[in-house]
């Protein structure tokens, strides 16, 4: 790939079929819960705006925005596709979740902070990011939440 079509990525990430994929990935798990649970729990639009909007923005600021390039200039190097300094920002993304949540749903964020910083790496921008992280929010906190407060037996 050219330094041309690598500029196009980053500035047109919308029209990448890996990007596009990755947005359409937790819509499965999104039905599994519903089916599994039946229960939408329906929470006051403060709180929506909050765990939508407001943290994703924060947390993908911190984590992806700051923390993982300064891991990055430190370890610069990758396993596979990943890298290590996503590793370890997921590693303490997944770690700060565990203070207010149960442990199962914190240590299932580190699967989709990885897919954040993997964005974060593949686009070398923040917004690719921010738009997964609002839009996992989105489908978790307006489906999958009574999961949360109510667990799915198996």
């Amino acid at each position: 790939m050219n330094w041309r079509n690598l500029q196009d990525l980053y500035k047109n990430f919308y029209n990448d079929l890996v990007f596009l994929g990755l947005l359409l990935i937790p819509i499965p798990i999104w039905v599994i819960i519903y089916y599994r649970t039946q229960t939408i729990e329906l929470l006051n639009p403060l709180q929506l705006l909050n765990f939508i909007l407001l943290y994703p923005l924060v947390e993908e600021i911190i984590f992806r925005g700051v923390t993982q390039p300064y891991i990055a200039k430190k370890l610069p190097h990758n396993l596979a596709n990943i890298s290590l300094a996503n590793l370890l920002t997921s590693t303490i993304f997944a770690i700060i979740h565990l203070f207010q949540q149960p442990i199962i749903w914190a240590l299932a964020t580190f699967f989709p902070s990885l897919i954040f910083g993997y964005c974060r790496d593949r686009y070398q921008r923040l917004m690719p990011s921010i738009i997964l992280h609002i839009t996992y929010n989105g489908g978790f906190f307006l489906i999958g939440y009574g999961a949360f407060k109510n667990p799915i037996p198996f």
